[in-house]
């Protein structure tokens, strides 16, 4: 006689299924050391095939009584991947900093965020997934990757996850992210609106996501059609511009506003060119400069960081795990318009 599969597999089901006790296959799927090698290999096998998947809330409660006090927090991954263990923090770069948000709204939640480097000394993949289930951690937020990077190769079947930005580009997994198409977008509809007419795009600094840039410069395209066809301007084609190929396109095209991907190398070529701003062009800043007074969209990282906090916990509820084969969930946040001295309405 077949023995019938449960709808829903427990732990029960697959120790009954290998004739171990429950506490065995708990030890096994959590590649612990006592359970000789084979029987976790067996066992593994078979709470896959009964598709039995671990609960990270009931793993968390399991811990508590193992431990014998409270685990008051689940503890969640932050995962970076820099050369140096502390190169994702701000004072390294000037990309926005996601952790502090996740780590606020996770404490609101219950939950504990902290963060791994993926490139510590000696670490594999294998044994980086290894120590996140020792610790009974099942749920990954993956930090923005360095410029040069673009892939991670985990055991993502073992993890629910969630990335920030969109520098990870395989695999693809849920993500929170800025909503770049909007920000040009917006940018564009404020220089028509302030009186300006011949609107350039110029890739300024090497970008550490072409998504992004595609979607920046879609929405460059797309708005040019509302603007008369003797004032659209094609892109600056250098990606990323040098000062030279900057000038050289600046005297053709003449235009009057420069939406710019960072504005402080901008700044520097139109000035060696005896350009004043905004006297003689007006300037729109993708990036947040603060320093810099420039017009542009500007993003909360502390709510981007708390919105993958939120996708990533809706998914362990859900118990799903590894990398999604369709319908990938993209969060995007829409930023705030704040003028700058660079965009004054034209005279």
């Amino acid at each position: 006689m077949t023995r019938r599969v449960p709808a829903t597999a427990t732990l029960q089901d697959v120790a009954a299924r290998a004739g171990v006790h429950r506490t065995t296959v708990s030890l096994a799927l959590r590649d612990h050391p006592r359970i000789p090698a084979e029987t976790r290999a067996r066992v593994k096998a078979i709470a896959e095939r009964l598709g039995y998947k671990t609960n990270p809330l009931v793993a968390a409660l399991m811990q508590t009584r193992r431990l014998g006090r409270a685990v008051k927090d689940v503890t969640l991954a932050y995962v970076t991947n820099y050369p140096t263990r502390y190169g994702w923090k701000p004072i390294h770069h000037d990309r926005p900093d996601f952790f502090p948000g996740a780590v606020s709204r996770a404490r609101e939640l219950g939950y504990h965020v902290e963060d791994f480097w993926l490139a510590e000394p000696g670490m594999t993949s294998e044994r980086f997934c290894d120590i996140l289930a020792a610790r009974g951690i099942h749920g990954l937020i993956i930090g923005r990757l360095p410029p040069g990077q673009s892939s991670l190769a985990l055991d993502w079947s073992r993890f629910s996850c969630v990335s920030l930005g969109m520098t990870l580009r395989s695999p693809v997994l849920h993500h929170v992210t800025e909503n770049h198409f909007d920000t040009v977008w917006q940018g564009m509809q404020r220089c028509l609106d302030r009186g300006y007419r011949r609107v350039g795009f110029v890739f300024s600094e090497a970008n550490d996501s072409p998504r992004v840039g595609d979607r920046w410069l879609g929405a460059f395209l797309r708005q040019q059609l509302n603007f008369l066809a003797k004032h659209r301007l094609a892109p600056c084609p250098a990606v990323p511009a040098g000062e030279a190929e900057f000038a050289r396109w600046f005297e053709r095209s003449q235009p009057d506003a420069l939406i710019a991907t960072h504005a402080r190398p901008v700044l520097g070529w139109l000035k060696k060119l005896g350009v004043a701003v905004p006297r003689d062009v007006g300037l729109i800043d993708l990036e947040d400069h603060p320093a810099l007074d420039c017009a542009g969209m500007r993003y909360d990282p502390a709510t981007i960081g708390a919105l993958a906090v939120e996708m990533l916990i809706g998914l362990m509820h859900r118990n799903e795990k590894g990398v999604p084969d369709t319908n990938q969930h993209e969060v995007l946040l829409t930023g705030e318009w704040r003028d700058g001295a660079t965009l004054p309405p034209r005279k």
